[in-house]
């Protein structure tokens, strides 16, 4: 009888999960709500992370050739280094998704400002 409930249950799970073929979004000023360019993105918490720049239009898209997903760090000069979790659930919850797939979230980064 366990092993049709944990059967059941990874079968759910898998029916249930999101494409994760690739990160993909926008990245803006805070600020001016302008589009980023040259934003570097890249995986966190791999040894052989993937890693791309987003374009004029702020847009940018990572392949994901594994069955993970990982955490996205976004670097840009003169602006604050970001980290999103990409994939997370709390207390049950149904499980969310960030940049993962077809999701293509935004990201506003803010400047640095020195005095």
């Amino acid at each position: 009888m366990r092993k049709i409930v944990f059967i059941s249950i990874i079968l759910l799970f898998l029916s249930c999960s999101k494409s994760s073929d690739f990160y993909s979004g926008y990245i803006y000023d805070k600020t001016s709500n302008k589009p980023l360019s040259q934003v570097y993105i890249k995986e966190n918490f791999k040894t052989n992370y993937k890693s791309t720049s987003s374009d004029k239009n702020g847009f940018f898209k990572i392949n994901n050739d594994t069955e993970s997903l990982g955490d996205l760090i976004f670097i840009l000069k003169n602006y604050k280094t970001d980290t999103v979790v990409t994939v997370w659930s709390q207390n049950g919850e149904k499980i969310k998704y960030r940049f993962v797939g077809e999701n293509h979230d935004t990201l506003y980064m803010s400047r640095i400002y020195s005095r």
